[in-house]
């Protein structure tokens, strides 16, 4: 007798069109991905959904040449590594702690 697959359990349409751009943009777990494919394979409203949505990410990949600047490209790293933490000490003290974590690069 096999086991049970988690992965293959079935998710409604609503699950699925919620999940749909984690798929096209391969931001899913393979559990997740399973699931998604499993319906998608029974599904043919929503495997269209999935195939409009993976077209259209192809068609603004290849239409936008534009690159952002280094500078600002380089400052929205940053903000994105910087991490803010806001704690409550006993006496009721608001304290912020910043930390921004720098990746060291070689620039030739």
């Amino acid at each position: 007798m096999r086991e049970h697959d988690p992965r293959l359990d079935e998710i409604d349409c609503q699950s699925a069109k919620r999940d749909l751009s984690l798929l096209v943009d391969l931001e899913c777990d393979d559990a997740c991905r399973s699931r998604l494919e499993h319906h998608l394979a029974g599904c043919p409203d929503c495997r269209e959904l999935f195939l409009s949505e993976r077209r259209l990410k192809a068609k603004l990949s290849s239409s936008c040449c534009e690159k952002a600047p280094t500078g600002l490209r380089e400052r929205l790293m940053v903000e994105i590594r910087r991490t803010t933490v806001t704690t409550t000490d006993a006496d009721g003290t608001t304290v912020v702690h910043r930390h921004t974590t720098v990746e060291q690069r070689d620039i030739t």
